[in-house]
């Protein structure tokens, strides 16, 4: 009588026992369903990805070909000289037959054009043109160019030097040259007041041309005005 009161007590927890198990192994068999689908969904491709885009490497032969011909352009820039290539005659090429350095052809490259600058170096410079260069506000406008040095008027340097120069066909004068000189001072101050002078160029059958050009230039000390005034001196 004792004993099956107490299985009746017993019997509640027994089955809360086996839901609690039973529940225990559901949520366990749930995560791992989540976590196989999660593992699952992330491994999807879900886009494809395009397909890349850049430079496609060439073969090895077709490289050192592209460098060379770069090379041999370079080359012929700088040089201006025209590259000298031997090709194979036709008739060789299809025979395929021994070769003889003797039947090559030389074929030449067109030479560059040569640059203004050097177009322009190699202009004739006359002595003499039809209507010679002319001084843009005749020659008070060279000389007002021209700052006297301090040193050389202490020192009561004064008298002539020469200036030789081409003028170019844009009116700006090159090649200056001092063949008679008065001063160090003096010969760099009147070459340096005719770099800051532009001249009407020369013509020659109504065209401007480069003229070789000699100028005269005087260097004079003028007395100061007080002491001429003193009657004391």
């Amino acid at each position: 009588m004792h004993r099956r009161g107490l299985d009746k007590l017993d019997l509640p927890r027994l089955r809360f026992a086996q839901a609690e198990q039973t529940y225990t192994v559901r949520m366990l068999l749930s995560l791992a369903l989540t976590l196989g689908l999660l593992i699952v969904l992330v491994r999807l491709p879900w886009h494809v990805a395009p397909p890349p885009i850049g430079w496609r490497l060439v073969d090895e032969d077709r490289r050192l070909a592209l460098i060379a011909t770069q090379l041999e352009a370079r080359a012929a820039e700088d040089t201006g000289v025209p590259i000298t290539r031997f090709a194979i005659p036709e008739t060789e090429a299809k025979n395929e037959g021994t070769r003889d350095s003797s039947e090559f052809q030389a074929q030449d490259f067109p030479q560059k054009p040569e640059p203004p600058a050097r177009l322009e170096a190699m202009e004739a410079i006359l002595e003499h043109a039809e209507k010679p260069p002319q001084i843009i506000g005749g020659l008070g406008a060279y000389y007002i160019h021209i700052e006297y040095p301090e040193e050389a008027i202490r020192a009561g340097i004064e008298g002539q030097l020469v200036l030789r120069f081409v003028v170019e066909k844009d009116g700006t004068p090159t090649h200056i040259r001092v063949i008679k000189p008065l001063h160090p001072l003096c010969d760099s101050a009147a070459v340096a007041a005719l770099r800051r002078t532009r001249f009407i160029p020369g013509m020659q059958n109504g065209q401007p041309v480069r003229v070789h050009m000699q100028l005269p230039v005087r260097f004079r000390l003028l007395p100061n005005p007080a002491e001429s005034s003193n009657p004391d001196r």
